[in-house]
């Protein structure tokens, strides 16, 4: 049996927990049996239709077996919790963004995604290490896609999604702002369980607009394939938008999303992306939908994504337990 060992907040997460659903869904696949244990303060993680197990496992550190491997995803574990779980395992693997902490020696390195591209990790401390946009996690409904995105001559409609949270609470002014920018354009906004400052009766004027609560896989792939234009977080959601070729605009609203962005810009995915923090934000933002407005600049990013995001054979189960 294959644990995963995440987290789950309000505040942040819920790209941790989606991307350890996906990975159990590779092992589970190759008849390989997996438990999720989420450390988490939501009530409603059942939601994701998944097997989880609700625990503080960062305070009940005590595991019950061996473990065939164990997979963590965590910004809040410390290095000494990394080494204790190693005990429980002879293949422990840290899930890593951005090169947070120096992870114990002999473990395996796993940052399946564009950061891959920027972060270097040394060889001679690890037993290996993945990484790269190849081995970017997609949960199946996206890995199985076979639809072939068209790009429309117009911006007709365009998809709003700040991940799990909206940590800086940027989707209400976001809608005010397309709505503006593009009025005659329909407007579908995700918002995710842990956004505190966002009401829907504001918008109940909006012609235009749909709002989605707790989309599930499929459905966020099929509507994702349905619009011209996605604004994005820099999170897992841009891999699942990479794989499907939809174009989209970034913005950095976590520091722990830097090598995704860069990775997009040194694979000539993007040239500039919005951080909320510097100059005008919503000029900058309109400056990027100018140019978005081209059919050829939204053709070439979604032939690059597809490109990057192709599904390829290397096998990420067998990577890890062989």
């Amino acid at each position: 049996m294959v644990l995963f060992l995440t987290e789950y907040f309000r505040s942040n997460g819920l790209g941790h927990l989606r991307r350890c659903i996906a990975f159990s869904e590779l092992f589970e696949s190759e008849g390989i049996k997996t438990k999720i244990l989420v450390n988490t303060d939501h009530e409603d993680a059942e939601i994701f239709q998944s097997e989880l197990n609700q625990q503080n496992w960062l305070v009940q550190n005590q595991l019950e077996t061996w473990y065939d491997a164990i997979i963590i995803d965590s910004y809040r574990a410390e290095a000494a919790d990394y080494e204790h779980f190693k005990q429980y395992t002879h293949h422990l693997v840290a899930i890593d963004d951005d090169k947070r902490i120096e992870y114990p020696s002999g473990c395996i390195i796993y940052n399946g995604g564009l950061g891959g591209l920027v972060y270097q990790y040394d060889p001679n401390r690890y037993k290996k290490i993945l990484v790269g946009p190849e081995y970017a996690l997609l949960r199946k409904e996206f890995r199985e896609n076979r639809i072939e995105k068209k790009i429309n001559q117009n911006i007709d409609r365009i998809l709003i999604t700040m991940g799990g949270s909206d940590p800086l609470h940027l989707t209400s002014k976001l809608i005010q702002f397309y709505h503006s920018e593009f009025p005659s354009s329909e407007l579908d906004v995700i918002v995710g369980p842990g956004f505190t400052e966002f009401t829907e009766e504001e918008f109940h004027q909006f012609p235009y607009l749909k709002i989605y609560r707790n989309l599930d896989a499929r459905s966020m792939c099929e509507l994702m394939l349905q619009v011209d234009l996605c604004i994005t977080a820099g999170g897992q959601t841009i891999y699942e938008l990479g794989k499907l070729g939809i174009p989209f605009i970034v913005i950095q609203t976590a520091e722990n999303q830097t090598g995704n962005i860069s990775g997009l810009v040194k694979s000539g995915v993007i040239e500039s992306y919005i951080e909320p923090s510097r100059g005008d934000f919503l000029t900058n933002l309109s400056q990027l939908n100018q140019k978005l407005t081209n059919v050829s600049v939204r053709q070439n990013m979604s032939t690059k994504l597809k490109t990057i995001f192709q599904i390829k054979s290397f096998d990420i189960v067998g990577s890890i337990l062989n």
